[in-house]
């Protein structure tokens, strides 16, 4: 049998070492927290951290310059990193009028 994946939408924000507070203000607070001003995105000697996953169930998790960080459209809730290459092979911008 062969299969074909569902088409999918998400939100994505590529990593590039360079907007700490871009990324911080795209991926949302830390839902652990409760404070708005604790976001679940973090730099650390250089590498992105990412408190991934439905309301950071996976924990935090490396996000190396070059990969995506990707979520349902509007829904910050389930939050990942994707590598590059495979951003690529599995999206396309998707026609929104904009």
């Amino acid at each position: 049998m062969r299969f074909r994946s569902k088409p999918q939408e998400v939100e994505a924000l590529q990593w590039t070492g360079d907007d700490p507070l871009g990324m911080q203000r795209f991926c949302g607070p830390n839902p652990d927290v409760g404070d708005p001003l604790i976001w679940r995105f973090y730099v650390d000697n250089g590498e992105g951290r990412l408190l991934a996953g439905v309301d950071g169930a996976q924990g935090w998790v490396p996000v190396p310059v070059g990969h995506w960080v990707v979520y349902p459209p509007g829904d910050r809730s389930d939050v990942w990193p994707v590598e590059d290459g495979y951003f690529r092979g599995k999206y396309e911008p998707a026609d929104d009028g904009e």
